[in-house]
């Protein structure tokens, strides 16, 4: 049975037993959680960008893959609301997308800065 990787409080949003459980080692949580901050580095800002220049359809989109494996690694109020605000934005880039993009954009930074945390403070994996 695999060991969960150690956690703190600190970790709020980064679900790492979960990511442990649905992965099923750690050494797969480690490899991934890299991917994880390099997504979320790239497509938070640009998601942003779209929806603020009224293109809500890319903004939909790029919020649909992100909602394709950030799931893996958060806690399930994160994934709801990444969900929540997907469907959102497919009514348009409206004022209501905005603000609530902007929320969600606050939670998946926090997510990967929790991630990096992780990845600099655990023990590497033989």
């Amino acid at each position: 049975m695999p060991t969960a990787p150690a956690s703190t409080p600190q970790y709020t949003r980064l679900n790492l037993a979960g990511a442990l459980e649905f992965l099923g080692d750690r050494q797969g949580v480690g490899e991934l959680l890299p991917a994880l901050r390099t997504a979320l580095a790239k497509e938070v800002p640009e998601i942003a960008l779209l929806l603020g220049q009224g293109a809500a359809t890319d903004a939909a989109a790029r919020l649909h893959s992100l909602k394709g494996f950030v799931p893996v690694f958060c806690f399930a109020p994160l994934v709801e609301e990444l969900t929540r605000v997907e469907r959102l934005s497919r009514q348009g880039a409206t004022p209501e997308v905005i603000t609530a993009y902007a929320l969600l954009a606050q939670e998946l930074q926090r997510l990967g800065l929790e991630a990096a945390h992780y990845l600099e403070h655990s023990a590497p994996t033989p």
